[in-house]
């Protein structure tokens, strides 16, 4: 698929996508009681990148994320054109043996290889500001050996163990000019030689330097370094090549035993329990290096003309210095409680209680390592499926309650650049789903889904300290969401069948991040204050999306023989205008970049089976 969004830079319309992959699988079967599948995968992704319009600079004389961008790719950017080039690697075997008639024994065994590199424009611009590259190789092994018990009778269960290891190493690269990084990051220089953005131009103007009076533009950036004319009275030219470099590792190393017992008290009643236990070794490392620098920096070699710092993003703490943590995690339990009741033929009722996990993290903080506490879930779910008037009419719907502790955000973290984990304390989680279909004849069968998602931070954690995201909506969950289709066939005899589904998807507003969209400073009383977040010039950005639907219609074509097929398929027909995200690496800079979605697409397809 060819780019969708317009590039006026020097690399190719962002959004396209080459992808090459092919499976294979394999089952042997030398007796009755043992059988065996083999799954082989190989994929091969080449991508145009991510489309990161800038909210902030115009494109062709405007700020619009729905018209034409301007990412550009630098050479110390690796690729020649932004985007991923990405390759996947894996193998996966399912060996099932009977025992006897009520033991069977199963062993799932997977292997998984990735290698990566990616670049992108953090900043959306044509000009270089925030240009990142990043280079990945990761490898994950899993062992599971499952027995399972089932005798007819009215006890089933299955226990077992799991082991799992993944190794990750990483490069990530940070370029910029100088000359626009000291433009992004001119109030905060300004303020460190204790003038504001105003006195700082005009005593560099009257000092002499060249473009003086430029400091903090970006449309005609200062070619000088502002900190050395302010601190030291020197004219030193900024370079337009600085490069940083990160590399790091992740480890973890994951032990799991479990077991899961139904048993059927009557026909119609049946209770299921299910206990996990998990314990995890994790190791991380990173180093840092400042690969080119500003070569003009006389008597000071080795620094930044912006900052006059060893590094500009990346943290000093780690340049040419190797910081490193592991830990070996306490074990946690997790598990399930389920009650279902068949009320009739045509009728089942379920309760169920769990308790979910996600794991603990080391995140990165300068030379030091933090160990993020597990988040955990416990929710509470009840439901109904049911089918009526002969199987006419299906649906399930189902209520939820969930109480989150210790929820993990993620971030880029500008001050060490790089990705950073935290707890945000506590949250909760309630809602209403339902999805159903009708049959209203044989040829037009209709389908439906709703939900209601209130997803939310809470005021406090378990402590009573007041949480900085209080009353902040999850990102990306809106409040209600519905979809509508419909399945119609039109025989054409022995010729085989058309088939025409439209369907209509809708949600309402949603936030792109946690964060709701503001900035959050500590009050002095234990509490926050919050301002909106802005883009420099103090335009508040608008991190949201309202409320949008987008239609969608596929009209295929199936022959008598089943042999053969054709399709096409319109995706967005009335062309809706909504986004996909806001913020991403830019935003923790104050450059917040838009990623639209899906313009009016038609699609086209043919299938033969032999």
């Amino acid at each position: 698929m060819d780019g969708y969004v317009p590039n006026t830079a020097n690399s190719p319309d962002l959004m396209g996508q080459d992808t090459t992959a092919l499976r294979t699988a394999l089952r042997w079967a030398p007796t009755d009681q043992l059988t065996a599948d083999i799954f082989v995968n190989y994929q091969e992704d080449d991508s145009t990148g991510t489309q990161f319009t800038s909210g902030f600079f115009p494109v062709n004389g405007k700020v619009d994320p729905f018209g034409a961008t301007a990412m550009n790719i630098n050479p110390d950017q690796v690729r020649s054109k932004l985007g991923n080039d990405r390759e996947l690697f894996y193998i996966t075997s399912n060996i099932e043996y009977d025992i006897n008639d009520a033991w069977s024994l199963t062993s799932l065994t997977d292997y998984r290889n990735l290698t990566s590199k990616e670049a992108w424009d953090s900043d959306g611009a044509a000009f270089n500001l925030l240009q990142f590259f990043q280079g990945q190789k990761a490898n994950t092994f899993s062992q599971e050996l499952r027995l399972n018990y089932d005798a007819g009778g009215k006890l089933t269960a299955f226990f077992g163990g799991n082991y799992f290891t993944i190794d990750n190493k990483a490069e990530l690269r940070f370029s910029t000019d100088e000359a626009y990084a000291q433009s992004l990051f001119a109030p905060s220089l300004a303020a460190g030689a204790g003038l504001s953005l105003a006195e700082a131009q005009t005593y560099l103007a009257l000092g002499g330097v060249p473009g003086g009076e430029n400091f903090g533009s970006f449309d005609t950036p200062l070619q000088y370094s502002a900190l050395a004319a302010l601190l030291l009275n020197q004219l030193v030219p900024l370079y337009g090549e600085h490069l940083e470099q990160s590399l790091s590792t992740n480890g973890r190393d994951t032990y799991d035993l479990f077991g899961d017992v139904t048993y059927a008290v009557t026909d119609r009643l049946k209770l299921t329990a299910g206990l996990r236990y998990t314990k995890e070794d994790i190791s991380a490392s990173t180093i840092g290096h400042a690969l080119k620098t500003n070569p003009y920096l006389l008597g000071l070699g080795g620094l930044n003309g912006v900052t006059l710092q060893p590094t500009l993003l990346l943290s000093a703490d780690t340049l040419d210095k190797m910081a490193s943590a592991s830990e070996s995690t306490d074990g946690a339990f997790t598990w399930r409680l389920n009650a279902a009741y068949r009320v009739s033929d045509n009728v089942n009722t379920w309760v169920a209680y769990g308790r979910g996990r996600r794991p603990e993290v080391l995140s990165a903080e300068g030379a030091d390592y933090n160990l993020i506490d597990a988040e955990t879930l416990d929710n509470v779910e009840a439901g109904v499926f049911g089918r009526f008037f002969d199987d006419r009419l299906q649906m399930t719907s189902s209520v939820y309650y969930g109480q989150y502790k210790d929820f993990q955000t993620t971030r880029f973290d500008p001050i060490n650049g790089v990705f950073i984990t935290e707890n945000s304390g506590n949250a909760t989680q309630y809602g209403f789903e339902f999805d159903g279909q009708a049959l209203v004849n044989d040829y037009v069968r209709l389908l439906a889904t709703y939900a209601y998602t209130h997803s939310e931070y809470d005021d406090k954690d378990d402590n009573g300290n007041p949480l900085q995201f209080a009353g902040n909506s999850f990102r990306l969950s809106p409040e209600q969401s519905f979809s509508l289709a419909a399945d119609i066939t039109v025989p054409m005899g022995e010729h085989g069948d058309i088939s025409i589904v439209p369907s209509y998807i809708w949600k309402s507003k949603h936030f792109f991040e946690d964060d709701n969209g503001f900035n959050y400073a500590a009050d002095g009383n234990g509490g926050f204050v919050r301002t909106p977040e802005t883009y420099p010039d103090g335009t508040v950005v608008q991190e949201y999306q309202k409320a949008y639907g987008v239609a969608n219609l596929r009209v295929g074509f199936d022959a008598a023989s089943e042999r053969w097929g054709a399709y096409v398929l319109g995706e967005n027909i009335f062309d809706e205008e909504y986004l996909i995200d806001v913020g991403n690496t830019g935003g923790a800079f104050g450059l917040h970049t838009i990623i639209r979605g899906k313009p009016q697409m038609v699609k086209a397809g043919v299938y033969v089976k032999f």
